[in-house]
């Protein structure tokens, strides 16, 4: 099968979703004149709120959803899948567990078709509660650590998608940033038949600078797949930052593109500023399956298993 061409992209989403309906839709469009089929955008693409309450506003069901409905009519119009990662509002019904007042959103990765159809919805699985400490103070005093709390104000999922077959893609396992660090979710999804991995992200400066790179490489290498992880980047408000590296790699471990990360960027870099503003950034990466059944057929990792020792991930 011949290769086909993807976009991998990077923005810098704010708390206004209009302005980010139109940054990634800026994005996608020349992506599409650079001749790719699909368009890979982060996490929380669809806004990144200030607050809770902020969050819980700027949400909505899926069949009611500005941003969302914005890309799938442009998927429409440009002929190409869509990738991206939103806030979704439970349905009736479907939060009825949470306490009165609760706020709680999903954060949901959705896939679109070239016709603008919903082809799959992905809810995280895996939720960013975490203390990461900082380096102590010139005078030897130590701060205390920086507290993310991402289940006080996103509700967990509760399944994994089986993997989305795209024409002249393959299989597309549909997964969200911290999903990363859980090996179960990525054998599952391999063992279903997963061609590529997707990783739509936002992740902090700290565990951006010192694990992204390597998490997703590794990926690549051990589930034998394509991975493809999208970033956001930049300062989205005085508190919030995300390290950005858009990267990719092929089956083999092979790099495929990236984009800047925070640290590659001058402070006050005015045309850097004006790119993110209007648009943001994206490299074309081009997939081939045949390079995965290849790949596969050199070390063939699924039929070494020793499931009869330590069991099977997921049987049930």
């Amino acid at each position: 099968m011949a290769p086909t061409k993807v976009a991998v992209c990077q923005i810098l989403s704010t708390n206004d979703p209009a302005h980010n309906l139109k940054v990634s839709s800026a994005v996608v469009r020349e992506a599409a004149k650079a001749g790719a089929t699909a368009a890979f955008l982060p996490e929380a693409a669809d806004f990144i709120a200030l607050t809770t309450e902020e969050c819980r506003a700027l949400s909505f069901p899926l069949s009611a959803h500005p941003y969302t409905l914005g890309l799938r009519a442009l998927a429409k119009e440009l002929g190409i899948v869509i990738s991206a990662g939103v806030h979704e509002v439970p349905e009736p019904g479907e939060a009825d567990d949470e306490p009165a007042g609760s706020l709680r959103v999903y954060n949901t990765h959705v896939l679109i078709g070239k016709d603008g159809a919903l082809l799959a919805r992905y809810r995280k699985l895996h939720l960013f509660d975490v203390q990461l400490t900082s380096p102590p103070h010139p005078d030897g005093t130590i701060p205390p650590p920086t507290k993310s709390g991402e289940s006080d104000r996103v509700r967990p999922g509760r399944e994994i998608v089986p993997p989305v077959h795209v024409e002249g893609l393959g299989n597309i396992g549909l997964e969200i940033c911290y999903d990363i660090r859980f090996p179960e979710q990525h054998t599952i999804l391999t063992r279903l038949g997963a061609d590529i991995l997707t990783f739509p992200s936002a992740f902090t400066l700290k565990t951006g600078k010192d694990h992204w790179p390597t998490l997703n490489r590794a990926i690549a290498i051990q589930y034998q797949v394509y991975v493809l992880a999208s970033a956001q980047y930049g300062a989205h408000n005085p508190t919030r930052s995300s390290w950005g590296e858009t990267i990719a790699f092929d089956p083999w471990g092979k790099e495929l593109g990236h984009l800047r990360s925070f640290e590659d960027t001058a402070e006050g870099d005015e045309a850097v500023s004006k790119t993110y503003a209007e648009g943001g950034e994206f490299f074309i990466a081009e997939i081939d399956t045949d390079v995965v059944q290849n790949t596969r057929k050199q070390i063939p990792l699924a039929i070494q298993k020793r499931s009869d020792v330590y069991g099977v991930v997921g049987k049930s």
